[in-house]
Parts: structure tokens; C-alpha cells; sequence
């Protein structure tokens, strides 16, 4: 059982590696001209809530370009052959 928990960490670790390896060649491509690899879409979701006694509010915004998709795609495979 340990070994899934461990295992299910790494590839969390992983894919978030994977994500801003992605995003930042994404930039430097981006620099240089290459088209498309760098425009990216916003994925935006702000829950939040008042009790009364407890007000809370959490945005979190994902921005996800190829460049990105790319690098967690090569992570996924990867983590496959580990």
C-alpha cells in the first residue's frame, strides 16, 4: 500500500515538474518567434463562501499553453517507463 502513495507523489511531483518545465520553454520559445507554442488559456476558478464565523476566498488560475501540455505529456511518458 505504501509503495501507490509513493508512487501516486512522484507522479504528482512529476507532472508539476513537467508543467513549468513546459511553461518556461514555452517563454524562451515564445522570445525567439516560434508561433503558437506560447499562446496560452486561462482556466480561472475562485470558490469561496461566508459562514458567519468563517469568510473564506480562494482564487487559483491555471495557464496552460502547448508548451506546457508538451512537457507533461513527455513527464506522463516518463513516469511509464520508470
Amino acid at each position: 500500500m505504501a509503495k501507490v502513495k509513493q508512487s501516486a507523489i512522484l507522479l504528482v511531483v512529476l507532472l508539476v515538474i513537467g508543467l513549468l518545465l513546459g511553461s518556461i520553454l514555452g517563454d524562451i520559445l515564445s522570445k525567439l518567434g516560434v508561433p503558437y507554442i506560447f499562446e496560452s488559456t486561462q482556466i480561472r476558478w475562485s470558490p469561496s463562501g461566508d459562514f458567519s464565523i468563517l469568510v473564506w476566498d480562494i482564487n487559483i488560475l491555471l495557464r496552460i499553453n502547448l508548451a506546457s501540455v508538451l512537457g507533461l505529456a513527455l513527464v506522463f511518458y516518463i513516469y511509464r517507463k520508470l
